[in-house]
C-alpha cells in the first residue's frame, strides 16, 4: 500500500512539471512576441529545463550567471530588474516571517537580514536609474 503512494506521488509530481514546463513555453512564446528583455526569456527557459529535466540546480546556475555577467558587469537592465523582483520577493517573504516569530535572536537575524536586502534593492533601484539614463542618452 505504502508503495502505490509513493507511485502515485512521483506521478502527481511529474504531471506537475509537464504543466510548469508547458505553461512556461506558453510565456516564452509570447514574451518573446512581446519584447520580453533576453535575460527574462534565459530565465524562463532554465526553469522549464530544470523541471523537464528535474535539476534545480541548473536553473539556479544560469540565475547566478545572469545576475553576475548581465546585471552587475553589462548593467543589463532586464537582469538587474529580475534581480530587484527577486529581493523584494524574499523581503516580503522575511518580514512575513518576523511578524510571527516568537524567538528574539531569530527575529534580530531577520531583521538584519531586511536591512542587507533593503539595501540590495537601493542598490539595485540606483543601478537601474542609472541604466535607463545612460540608454536615453
Amino acid at each position: 500500500m505504502s508503495e502505490n503512494r509513493e507511485e502515485s506521488k512521483v506521478w502527481k509530481e511529474y504531471q506537475a512539471h509537464i504543466r510548469d514546463t508547458e505553461r512556461l513555453q506558453t510565456e516564452i512564446i509570447r514574451g518573446a512576441k512581446a519584447g520580453e528583455s533576453l535575460a527574462s526569456l534565459l530565465l524562463k527557459c532554465a526553469r522549464a529545463l530544470s523541471l523537464a529535466t528535474e535539476t534545480p540546480t541548473f536553473r539556479e546556475q544560469v540565475e547566478r550567471s545572469l545576475q553576475a555577467v548581465y546585471g552587475e558587469a553589462l548593467g543589463d537592465s532586464g537582469a538587474l530588474q529580475l534581480e530587484l523582483e527577486a529581493a523584494k520577493g524574499r523581503l516580503e517573504k522575511i518580514r512575513a516571517a518576523r511578524e510571527t516569530e516568537q524567538d528574539p535572536e531569530l527575529r534580530q537575524e531577520m531583521e538584519l537580514a531586511m536591512r542587507a536586502h533593503e539595501e540590495r534593492i537601493g542598490y539595485l533601484e540606483q543601478r537601474l536609474k542609472d541604466t535607463t539614463e545612460q540608454t536615453e542618452e
